[in-house]
């Protein structure tokens, strides 16, 4: 990657992103605001769920790891303090899924996916302040996935606030008419925080549990035609709708890989590799339309969306591949191209404004959503420029 591509995300993380969520710190209630209206209206008693929480603490966590920079460390220790006294279960265990603007439980309800979350943040800020609490909330959390939501197959998504009945709320993570009592998002970031989990902390156990999510995008989440993957499941993880996500498929190709990074090897490992470049192949054939990343294939509508994580995990999912395979410089091409279309069309260029949620393939905002809310928060564009700062990849 040239210098002058590397600084062009440094500078749009110091100068975009970590200026807009540093002004959404609650000073009264602590955290931070769980909602910006489209107009950038700042919602004060909006709620703050734990995945956002979750997601602003390893940002602001990130960025003072990368830049070394103490008001972010600062940001990230407002964020913990806010989820250690108030997100997580003295009583039970874990992290409720969300609570009101002042703290109080507002959904008790115990999620894997927002555990995986959990892990993901408190590791980061670990390995940032060194703070041995903060690894044994992370360490808490991953021993009560595997003892709760671990099944015979896979892992169950949601819980009682308590661990004894599971309330089928299928549709929490449901896609309109698509859903299932399983997805491969909840599988995929809980690969994510174990491998993170893992660098910080090793251990057989947990080394096992990631080697069976890992052989589970091999046996069950590949569809069987191998064209991507499969999203939701039932409980036997039997593909239970044929719902494709082009952005949760780059996702994969690269978080896959990422995932055997620091592991010792294993006779799975190619199998794995080859997956991730299946998946960055068809994805770019397919889905590469317009500059930018198709979101879905379902309707006309969908394959016009241009949702803002999709394009960052786009730019991350065509580095990764590129920098696997050095030859195939059409994938080197498509991250300046997709990069030009964020910049251009999703970047909210009015003061204090950060991206825009989703846009049409011209650009257009047909759908003006909240620009932050519980689904959105820095994660995918803050994690996109922190790991092309790196320049690892030769674009």
């Amino acid at each position: 990657m040239s210098p002058e591509f590397t600084e062009q995300f440094e500078a749009h993380l110091r100068s975009k992103l970590i200026p807009f969520w540093s002004r959404l710190r609650d000073e009264e209630f602590g955290g931070y605001f769980g909602k910006v209206g489209f107009d950038l209206t700042c919602y004060k008693k909006a709620t703050k769920n734990t995945v956002q929480t979750s997601r602003i603490l390893y940002f602001f966590s990130e960025s003072a790891l990368m830049l070394d920079d103490e008001e972010c460390r600062k940001n990230a220790d407002h964020a913990y303090t806010f989820l250690e006294s108030h997100g997580i279960d003295s009583e039970y265990g874990g992290l409720f899924w969300s609570l009101t603007f002042s703290g109080e439980v507002e959904d008790p309800i115990k999620s894997s996916f927002a555990f995986a979350y959990g892990i993901l943040a408190l590791v980061s800020y670990y390995r940032l302040t060194k703070k041995e609490v903060a690894l044994e909330h992370a360490r808490n959390l991953y021993r009560l996935i595997e003892l709760h939501f671990a099944d015979t197959i896979g892992y169950r998504e949601v819980l009682s606030s308590d661990f004894q009945s599971n309330p089928y709320e299928i549709h929490r993570f449901s896609k309109g008419e698509y859903s299932g009592e399983k997805t491969m998002n909840t599988l995929l970031h809980l690969l994510e925080a174990y491998h993170s989990l893992y660098l910080v902390d090793p251990s057989e156990e947990l080394l096992g549990r990631i080697r069976s999510i890992q052989t589970l995008f091999l046996t069950h989440i590949r569809r069987s035609d191998k064209k991507g993957l499969a999203m939701y499941f039932d409980s036997s993880m039997n593909q239970a709708s044929d719902y494709r996500s082009y952005g949760h498929e780059i996702e994969a190709s690269w978080m896959v890989a990422n995932s055997l990074c620091g592991l010792p090897s294993h006779e799975d490992d190619q199998s794995i590799l080859s997956l991730c470049d299946e998946l960055a192949a068809d994805v770019y054939n397919e889905a590469f339309v317009a500059d930018s990343l198709m979101d879905e294939i379902h309707s006309p509508k969908v394959r016009r969306r241009r949702g803002h994580w999709i394009q960052a995990e786009a730019v991350m999912g065509f580095c990764h591949a590129y920098g696997r395979n050095t030859h195939l410089t059409h994938y080197r091409d498509a991250v300046q191209t997709i990069w030009d279309f964020i910049q251009k069309h999703l970047v909210d260029k009015r003061e204090n404004g950060e991206w825009f949620y989703v846009v049409d393939q011209d650009g257009t905002i047909t759908e003006p959503h909240a620009v932050v809310w519980p689904w959105k928060g820095p994660y995918n564009n803050g994690r996109m420029c922190l790991t092309l700062m790196s320049n690892q990849y030769g674009i």
